[in-house]
Order: structure tokens, then sequence, then C-alpha cells
């Protein structure tokens, strides 16, 4: 028997995208899903999408702290558990450090960050009583920066030393994990960026996924595999293997990472 088998399961940003792939990977191994998303309209066609079996669909607005709480009280009142929170909900966009605003600063911790920390507080309680898992879907620039996403990655570094925080005095019966991707594929990748490259008037590399970081697109569903296994496992973070040496080496020299970085940033640009 799985052992997801009947566990609950609430996915933020659930009913599309990376959300949905992880709502399908556990549902597939008897998981009881619950997917938040402000769309009632997304909502019904992930419902779908999961046959309509165990699956409870919860429309928030993850930014309000109101609604987030509404959001896990309903979540318990129909199910009566929580086993896993995975904080998905994100925001990327494409735009040159010295044409940002406080505005955008702002609007991107709120939807990165600080959504993740108003959805773990209020499931806190709830997590412990099933030594449950918070999983925060942060970002390779989570470790690193690079050209055109600075509040993008500004909020992703919050991300992780929030969830480090949790590892290091949250309840030790939760276990908490980052996730570190790089881009992951999806159907309209390309039209988002370029919309949004081309409206700043940025260069073409900055309308690809990576935001021209040489990384290779990633299928959400091997992605969902990685996570369910790292939540089996209890592991502290993942991340692709590969990346894990540079980010070494730019934490054993920063001027050497900034040097590298560098010289990156003016083949793209």
């Amino acid at each position: 028997m799985s052992p997801w088998n009947e566990k609950v399961v609430a996915i933020t940003g659930g009913s599309a995208g990376l959300g949905l792939a992880i709502a399908k990977a556990f549902h597939q191994r008897g998981a009881f899903i619950v997917l938040l998303a402000r769309d009632p309209s997304k909502l019904a066609m992930a419902e779908s999408a999961l046959k309509n079996e165990r699956v409870l669909s919860v429309p928030a607005d993850v930014t309000d702290e109101q609604s987030v709480k509404n959001a896990i009280a309903q979540i318990l009142e129909k199910t009566g558990r929580l086993d896993v929170l995975v904080n998905n909900v994100g925001k990327s966009d494409r735009i040159e450090l010295l044409d940002t605003s406080l505005a955008d600063y702002r609007e991107f911790m709120e939807i990165n960050f600080l959504s993740a920390v108003s959805c773990t507080y209020a499931a806190l309680e709830a997590l412990k009583k099933t030594s449950g898992h918070v999983v925060n879907i942060g970002s390779l620039s989570s470790k690193t920066a690079w050209p055109f996403l600075a509040p993008y990655t500004t909020s992703k570094f919050a991300l992780a030393g929030f969830t480090h925080q949790l590892r290091l005095e949250g309840p030790p019966e939760i276990h908490s994990l980052l996730v570190c991707p790089g881009p992951i594929k999806r159907n309209d990748a390309g039209e988002r960026y370029d919309k949004q490259a081309s409206k700043r008037g940025l260069s073409a590399a900055a309308r690809q996924p990576g935001a021209g970081a040489k990384v290779r697109a990633m299928d959400p569903e091997k992605l969902a595999e990685k996570i369910i296994f790292s939540c089996e496992k209890r592991k502290p973070e993942w991340m692709p293997f590969k990346y894990r040496l540079v980010l070494m080496l730019n934490a054993l020299s920063p001027r050497f990472g900034d040097w590298f970085l560098k010289k990156k940033m003016k083949k793209i640009k």
C-alpha cells in the first residue's frame, strides 16, 4: 500500500502547471487532494483532470491572510487532517534591475514569499498532529542571482531563508522541504516571457525560460516525482545535481562566483 493512501495534500496554485502535476502525482498514490486557487473555473477543470475523485477545491487568495485561514479551516472541517502543504503559488517576470520599482519588490514578496509564510503558519498545528510536510517551491534563483530577475530572485532567496528557519526551529514533527528547480516546461512559457521582454525592450535571451541561462527546462511530472521521493525520505532540499558544484564554488568564493556570473551575463545581454 502506498504511504500516501488517504493522506491529505493541499497545494496552492494547484489548478494548473506544476501545481496540477504535483496533485496528479500524489493522487495516483491514493492521496486526497485539496486544490487551492483563486479562479473557480480553473479549479473545476483541475478537478475534472483528477476525475473528481478524492479531491476538494477551495477558492482562496493566498495573499490574503484571512482567506488563507478560512481555507485551512475548511480543509480541516471537510477532511479532519492535513498531511502535506505545498506552497506552489509563484510569479516570475523579466525586468532589468535599474528599471525595477519598490512596488515590483512588494508584489513579488507578497506572492512568492509572504503567501508561503501565511499558509505555513495557518497549517502548522494541523501538520504537527500528522508529522506532516511543508514543501516550498523555490528556484535556482533561491541560490543565485541572474539577469532580468531581480524582484523574483529576491523573493525566492527570502523563501529559502524561511524554509531553512523552519528546519532549524520549527516544530520537530514537521518536515520542511525546499525545492530548487530551474525553469519548468509549460505551454505558454515562450509567449509569456516574450511579451514581458518585448514590452521592456530586453534582449532575445531574456525571452527564454531561465532568462538566458543555459539550463534545460524540466518536465513538471518528473519534478513532481522528485518532490514525492524527497518527502518520503524527509530530505531538506532538492535541486538538480549538476548545479550543486557551481553553487558550492560560489559559496566558497563569492568573488569568483560574481566573476563567473558577470562573464555569462555579457554573453546574453
